[in-house]
């Protein structure tokens, strides 16, 4: 599911941004990993020079902020303190043989720019729409991803198949339970 009708998938980049800072929780960050997410999801990154990293780093923690709460209005005011730190100025773009679509960054954001902009007006649009019932921390015990749910039903709530599969797993293990039957 496209939120903002952008050519890139913002909200899936601002899910990966997120969990690659989760991964590097020895804070030794892997080269070009942001950048690599961000190529990922459409973003046209590859010229981007590699001190964009740090940068994508610190904005993925603030993301972070969003996936944390547990209410609309607190969600609200994370959204709100994100899109207060970035520039928006809606305008059509051709670049790159990719024919006209939308960019919510001014045209002359560097890469980091347009992520900021492009992730924040994705995660407002998540919250405006579907409240804190689409996104989040990963339900599986010990996991510190996060998740946006894109899905028709709405019932994701782990962070990879992975994760749900173990839950599942260790739920129907004899003298276990799962964390939502507690």
């Amino acid at each position: 599911m496209n939120f903002i009708g952008y050519r890139s998938d913002a909200l899936g980049a601002a899910v990966e941004l997120v969990n690659a800072v989760v991964a590097e929780p020895d804070g030794s960050p892997k080269p070009d990993r942001m950048r690599a997410v961000l190529v990922a999801h459409g973003f046209l990154a590859r010229r981007a020079p590699a001190s964009v990293e740090p940068a994508l780093r610190a904005w993925a923690r603030r993301l972070r902020t969003v996936f944390d709460v547990a209410d609309v209005a607190a969600a609200a005011v994370a959204v709100n303190a994100l899109l207060a730190d970035v520039r928006i100025e809606p305008h059509l773009s051709n670049h790159d043989d990719q024919g006209f679509h939308l960019h919510y960054s001014p045209p002359e954001a560097d890469v980091v720019g347009r992520v900021r902009a492009s992730t924040a007006f994705a995660l407002a649009m998540l919250v405006s729409e579907y409240g804190v019932d689409r996104h989040g921390r990963c339900a599986a015990e010990g996991c510190s991803r996060v998740f946006a749910d894109t899905s028709r039903n709405a019932a994701r709530r782990y962070c990879s198949p992975a994760c749900a599969n173990r839950s599942a797993v260790a739920a129907h293990r004899p003298g276990r339970r799962r964390p939502s039957d507690r």
